[in-house]
């Protein structure tokens, strides 16, 4: 919520909001944010309307796009129902007020009051957006009552855009909610991290033909990290003459593969760190003993020191793992450790964690010497070795 709104609200009003930003999590498929702003007071006087605003725009996310209604209160009258102006784009939304119960009996003294009524009228203005997209063509229609049909894919929304002058379409969004099983996780990527773990799947038609179609995937924040990033997502693009259901369960397929991926990687990591602190436990100086990803070490080899830092992909064992010497003795150009980084190496991803700690100690033990070689040969001096 903008200090704006928060500051210029009046405060029988404000409550309303605040409860909606901390129990409104549920408005639609994605479930949020929603905004505020464009605070307003219909009071006539000007000492009346400062600090005492009774009217602002919401603006909830809805299948790909954001709709925005004005809400009005009455700061004379605190207790009065609210009433809603809706956007242009919302031109033949006319809910029926009896089908609104949260409405016609309105509780001013409840925090979630307004909070109930957006949540009825966002089922009304889903039933709404189904109505106008079986309107366009048979294809649309098909693709609605399949989604419908299947329950596995029923939690959905659509919605026709609004047809701009001189277009001669309007784009229609189809917003599903992914049924993905996000359980087997490992519990310190989704500890901290409030929400719920969602995967929603956008696909947008620019032309009643379906020509131009454009998917798009988006995680929840903690999914996303958990899956290495945005950069490492890539899902197919939608085939020509392909129907939503035969397209949304490859996109399913392979993003609880990602998932399982991270799960039974993250149980490797662990049995890889737990073989390395077996083989070299002395020489260890530090490990990441939450994700599992680093182990450092201190090696000695016939009176030459140095450092090697193992840094384990998210993608592991399939990823090989990568080593970084690092002199103790050496600076490089940049006045920084001299270091050696090093992914090509004997190496199976169906290796146990033990036999890669048995191969990867035969390896380090051979390359510390072509390592020290290189240092004192491209490194500038840092100490004396011998003190």
């Amino acid at each position: 919520m903008s200090t704006d709104v928060s500051a210029r609200l009046h405060p029988n009003f404000l409550r309303y909001i605040e409860a909606i930003l901390t129990n409104g999590h549920h408005l639609g498929v994605i479930g949020g944010p929603v905004r505020f702003g464009e605070p307003s007071s219909g009071c006539i006087s000007s000492s009346q309307r400062k600090n005492n605003c009774d009217r602002f725009k919401i603006y909830i996310p809805y299948a790909g796009t954001n709709i925005s209604w004005q809400i009005i209160f009455n700061s004379q009258d605190v207790c009065e129902p609210p009433d809603f102006i809706f956007g242009q784009e919302d031109e033949g939304f006319e809910p029926e007020l009896e089908d609104i119960k949260s409405l016609v009996n309105w509780n001013a003294a409840d925090e979630n009051s307004l909070l109930y009524v957006l949540r009825e009228m966002i089922c009304l203005y889903r039933e709404h957006q189904e109505t106008l997209i079986v309107e366009v063509n048979e294809r649309f229609m098909f693709e609605y009552t399949s989604l419908v049909d299947t329950k596995i894919y029923a939690d959905f929304e659509v919605h026709r855009g609004r047809k701009l002058p001189g277009a001669r379409d309007v784009p229609v969004n189809f917003l599903i909610r992914l049924p993905i099983n996000f359980q087997d996780l490992p519990e310190f990527i989704i500890k901290e991290n409030p929400g719920e773990d969602t995967a929603i799947l956008l696909v947008s038609y620019q032309n009643k033909e379906a020509t131009k179609i454009f998917p798009q995937l988006y995680l929840s924040p903690r999914i996303e990290d958990a899956l290495g990033g945005s950069s490492s997502l890539r899902i197919p693009s939608f085939p020509a003459g392909s129907c939503l259901l035969d397209y949304i369960p490859h996109v399913c397929e392979l993003l609880q593969n990602m998932v399982d991926q991270i799960s039974k990687g993250y149980q490797r990591r662990k049995e890889y760190i737990a073989a390395f602190l077996s083989h070299f436990g002395k020489a260890v100086l530090e490990y990441d003993m939450i994700t599992f990803h680093r182990i450092s070490f201190l090696f000695e080899h016939f009176d030459f020191f140095c450092t090697v830092h193992i840094h384990l992909p998210t993608y592991f064992p399939k990823d090989q793992p990568i080593f970084n010497f690092q002199s103790i003795y050496h600076f490089d150009a940049y006045n920084k450790p001299y270091t050696s980084i090093v992914n090509n190496y004997p190496y199976s991803p169906r290796w146990t964690g033990n036999e890669m700690a048995q191969r990867a100690e035969m390896f380090l033990t051979g390359h510390i010497q072509e390592f020290k070689t290189a240092s004192v040969r491209n490194g500038k001096r840092n100490i004396d070795p011998l003190g």
